[in-house]
């Protein structure tokens, strides 16, 4: 018996569709979150690039100034650490958490662990 192909029907479009708007609506929720580490990252590679011995007021000066200018909104004051090292130098450190709500009470937690020796 010779059966004729046949393609997709309306439900397994349907989905199809479905999984197709989920992944978007995902990546829609998490773009603005990783511009922002980007951000984060950037500030961090100002301060390491600057060369000169900085005191820790002063680097935590510059990397807020840079997140004034990125308009960084989740990460503050209370996430930029310092941790003096044996070879005298410096580990600047941010660590945050950024819970992306989905639906109702579904929500994406984001971790970043960004740190520098200066």
């Amino acid at each position: 018996m010779y059966q004729k192909q046949r393609g997709a029907t309306f439900w397994q479009w349907l989905f199809i569709g479905g999984m197709v708007g989920i992944f978007l609506y995902v990546g829609m929720s998490l773009t603005p979150v990783y511009i922002e580490s980007m951000s984060v990252k950037k500030a961090l590679k100002n301060v390491e690039s600057a060369g000169t011995a900085l005191t820790k007021r002063e680097v935590k000066n510059k990397i807020l100034s840079q997140f004034q200018i990125d308009q960084v909104d989740r990460v503050g004051e209370e996430n930029i650490k310092f941790k003096p090292l044996r070879s005298g130098k410096m580990e600047v450190s941010i660590d945050y958490d950024v819970k992306v709500p989905l639906i109702s009470n579904l929500f994406i937690l984001v971790e970043f662990r960004n740190k520098i020796v200066i």
